[in-house]
């Protein structure tokens, strides 16, 4: 089936299924439409209520800072009435009415409550003295300079060690102080002054501040001229503005954001106070700016919240009509949504049949295996191209045919048996081990064949699907390759024979040879000509190399194909017994690093490959004496990694490639008794327990690693 036959199969379905989904829209849309005009009236709703909470909320911070500061008026008036009614009042009767007023108590924020008198230039030393007659000996006014005026605090309580910092002060050095003071003076109501830094605070706990100043005259006062001329001080009274702030919202306004500026531009600098660490915005919920006029000054308010006013009730009357509308909606759409899949299912079902029965046929006519379907009697019901191929029958020739007719006759009759105890308990089974199956041919020909059996349920029975492929060909060549193995068995054989017989063979005459040079050496041992020896001598090495030769033949042939044993093999002491086995010259050491292991292991193989690798590097050292290091370490993959590394003159690059090749010396053979294949057999041991060795010399010193398995399963070895 192509895409398009296919795409048409199920385009009615789904016009069915959208067809359902679209008739019902309109009630959708309705519902959702409903739901959210209820929503929306709904969060309006709380919004107002919220807003207008907020607002109610603002007008009672606001209505609680004016009346703090009203009242904090009337104790300055308080004050002034004090010093008014006596033409002397003392230092102690000014500390016993603020006592007795409780201030701290009852007027939060109050950092102190105090009298500063004005003093001219020519009345500065009559001032100090009399206050040091007092008994304050230290007081001076400060800080020092020229003024037409001066403001000096003269009473201050509470007198407390952050008052005394005060005592002396002329506030009329200060330009906000100066400022506020003169407003006073002039006008003769409570004045507070912009932002300052109290004199009593200290680094570690400054706040902004600011005073309210209430002043004093001599006599009766109608104009500006004469309360400029008749003023002789001021009842003043400092605040702390974190602590004033804190004593009038306290916990009642903690929903509130609140930032006051000392006049209406909003920054940082003419910031007095903040109720959190994020100042206000309009971002926030609800936000609102407004200016007050108080003592003589505009503060700016600016004050936000980013709760929505609303009670618990109130946002549970939302969250149940969001959940009771959204269940309502959910239970429409779930309603629509089974009508269409119901109608759907019908459709599809019809097309998917179709649809699956044309698959069916693609796959069984692309299949590379001949399939045959048979029922229960074994009556060929559906056949494919390559089955009509492999057996040269035409499909009408096939079809409603038994499956016997393409087998041989003298197999018949079983077959038929075998399918009858098959349809007893039908299971997926393939019958390719078989070797007596054969497939027969229109043209009486014989196949052989291997068969698949697979059940498939239908709805008017069950059906075997039979996989059948011609394996005549791959047992040819499994005949070819069994013949081909025999031989090569009996070649190994010839040839491991052909090894021992030529080894031993050619050291016969070796050995006569070796024993006819000792017999002239003895001869001519008298004899003084030394070419005489030398050449002697080289008989005797060359005798020596060519049984090393032989052996070293025999050795390399049979590595990979002989069963050894397995023993427990000490690492550490295997390693120290080969150095002494090799019988190293005086003046060269072992020295052993790592974690040697006790295994199992082919002891006679890992003695092979340590002795081999010690002995070449003894054997090419260029010095008297050296270090012979081995070192042993787990490696990340199921292996030891063992390293043998010297001190010697290493050996270069261009070389490195070849050292593991057969007959392969660095050294003239006369100056380094070997036979070329110690590295050789080394590679050829390690490589057939699935290991690898390695190279590594740069400058002086080779180190030659390698990998040898922590666990040998059987394997032919040496």
């Amino acid at each position: 089936m192509d895409k398009d036959e296919f795409s048409k199969s199920h385009s009615p379905s789904n016009s069915i299924y959208f067809s359902v989904l679209s008739s019902s829209w309109l009630m959708i849309v309705a519902a959702l439409l409903f739901m959210g005009i209820s929503w929306y009236v709904l969060e309006q709703y709380l919004r107002d209520r919220g807003e207008e909470r907020f607002e109610n909320s603002v007008q009672e911070l606001t209505e609680a800072v004016n009346r703090r500061m009203l009242a904090y008026e009337q104790v300055l008036r308080g004050g002034v009435g004090l010093l008014l009614s006596s033409n002397d009042v003392t230092r102690k009767e000014w500390q016993t009415y603020v006592v007795n007023a409780h201030l701290s108590e009852y007027y939060p924020g109050f950092q102190g409550f105090g009298y500063a008198q004005l003093l001219k230039p020519d009345t500065l030393d009559a001032h100090v003295q009399q206050v040091q007659a007092e008994g304050f000996k230290d007081y001076k006014i400060y800080p020092e300079g020229v003024s037409d005026q001066y403001c000096v605090i003269l009473y201050l309580e509470p007198f407390d060690w952050r008052n005394q910092r005060a005592f002396g002060y002329d506030m009329c050095s200060e330009a906000n102080r100066r400022k506020a003071i003169d407003h006073a003076i002039s006008t003769g109501l409570p004045t507070i002054s912009g932002k300052v830094a109290l004199v009593q605070d200290t680094p570690e706990d400054a706040q902004a501040g600011f005073l309210m100043y209430l002043p004093i005259y001599q006599g009766t006062v109608a104009t500006e001229a004469e309360r400029k001329q008749q003023a002789i001080g001021l009842v003043y009274a400092a605040f702390r503005m974190d602590d004033l702030m804190q004593g009038i919202m306290g916990d009642r306004f903690s929903g509130l954001k609140l930032a006051i500026y000392e006049n209406p531009q909003a920054n940082a600098d003419s910031l007095m106070f903040t109720s959190s660490k994020v100042l206000p915005n309009q971002k926030d919920v609800f936000y609102q700016s407004q200016t007050d006029l108080i003592g003589g000054r505009q503060w700016r308010l600016d004050i936000s919240s980013q709760s929505r006013f609303i009670s618990r009730s109130e946002e549970t009357q939302g969250i149940w009509l969001q959940f009771i509308g959204s269940a309502f909606i959910l239970a429409l759409f779930y309603s629509v949504l089974i009508m269409a899949r119901n109608r759907y299912k019908e459709s599809l079902l019809t097309s998917e049949l179709i649809a699956n029965e044309k698959r069916f046929r693609l796959v069984i006519e692309a299949s590379p295996s001949a399939l045959f379907m048979v029922d229960k009697a074994g009556i060929i019901t559906l056949v494919n191209t390559h089955a009509e191929r492999l057996f040269g029958y035409a499909r009408d020739e096939l079809l409603g045919r038994s499956i016997n007719m393409l087998l041989p006759d003298v197999l018949r009759d079983a077959h038929q048996q075998h399918m009858n105890h098959y349809l007893v308990q039908p299971i997926a089974k393939n019958m390719s081990m078989r070797d007596d199956l054969f497939g027969c041919c229109k043209d009486g020909s014989r196949l052989a064949i291997e068969v698949g059996l697979t059940p498939i349920h239908f709805s008017n029975g069950i059906f075997i699907l039979a996989t059948i492929n011609n394996v005549s060909e791959r047992k040819r060549i499994e005949v070819q390759r069994a013949e081909h193995m025999q031989e090569l068995e009996r070649i190994n054989q010839e040839l491991d024979r052909f090894a021992y017989i030529a080894s031993h063979d050619l050291k016969s005459p070796l050995r006569g040879i070796e024993q006819l040079t000792s017999w002239l050496a003895e001869d001519l041992s008298d004899n003084t000509n030394e070419n005489v020896q030398k050449y002697l001598g080289l008989i005797q090495s060359r005798i020596h190399r060519m049984v090393l030769l032989l052996d070293g033949l025999l050795m390399f042939s049979r590595i990979g194909r002989v069963d050894t044993e397995t023993t427990e093999v000490n690492s550490r002491q295997l390693a120290e017994d080969m150095f002494a086995l090799v019988a190293p010259p005086q003046g060269f050491e072992l020295v052993l690093k790592g974690e040697f292991p006790n295994f199992h292991t082919v002891r006679a193989l890992l003695e092979l490959v340590i002795r081999n690798l010690i002995s070449n590097a003894i054997k090419h050292h260029d010095l008297g004496t050296g270090v012979i290091t081995v070192l042993c370490e787990a490696a990340a993959d199921k292996h030891y990694l063992f390293s043998v590394i010297d001190d010697g003159p290493g050996i270069s690059s261009a070389y490195q490639n070849k050292v593991f090749e057969m007959f392969q010396t660095l050294k003239p053979r006369d100056e380094v008794e070997g036979s070329g294949l110690g590295l050789s057999l080394v590679k050829k041991t390690v490589e057939s327990l699935g290991g690898n060795i390695q190279l590594k010399s740069q400058g002086r010193g080779c180190c030659f690693y390698f990998t040898w398995p922590k666990q040998i399963v059987k394997k032919e070895l040496l």
